[in-house]
């Protein structure tokens, strides 16, 4: 599932129409809850946070948190451009912000790194999580990191 808390409501999906999903929590409870029985893993892709911030903000912690207590069991952030913490709450994790993977923002170190989640399933739960950090080269291709 994916959402985003930064859009225009003209590019909200209607009826037939292709588009952004609103993120209202209630429908998004109720989506999980229906998928809940047919997925092993439940994982959302949140477009949120302040860009260049190296903490999550309140607002996107309440957001996650309320997610995982709806049954989602990953949330993956991204929008900040930089690396933002990694939390366990409950039964599952959320990577606020996974800074950049391929984007050619050369001005900071920050920006010139970013997460790859390898993540481990076992029993229908997350039974690990690693973070592989990546450096962009100066060409902006991503090389894995050896010291994390």
């Amino acid at each position: 599932m994916g959402y985003t808390t930064f859009y225009p409501k003209t590019l909200q999906a209607k009826g037939a129409l292709s588009g952004i999903s609103q993120l209202d929590l209630e429908k998004v409870r109720e989506k999980i809850k229906e998928i809940q029985a047919k997925n092993d893993i439940i994982v959302i892709s949140m477009h949120w946070g302040e860009e260049y911030k190296l903490r999550s903000n309140f607002q996107q912690q309440k957001l996650g948190r309320a997610l995982i207590d709806a049954g989602a069991d990953l949330i993956v952030g991204h929008h900040p451009h930089v690396i933002q913490e990694i939390e366990k709450y409950k039964h599952g994790w959320i990577a606020y912000s996974l800074g950049n993977f391929i984007f050619d923002q050369w001005f900071s170190e920050e920006t010139m790194q970013g997460l790859i989640l390898e993540v481990k399933i076992k029993d229908k739960n997350i039974a690990a999580l690693n973070p592989i950090k990546v450096k962009l080269t100066k060409t902006f291709q991503p090389e894995i990191y050896a010291e994390f």
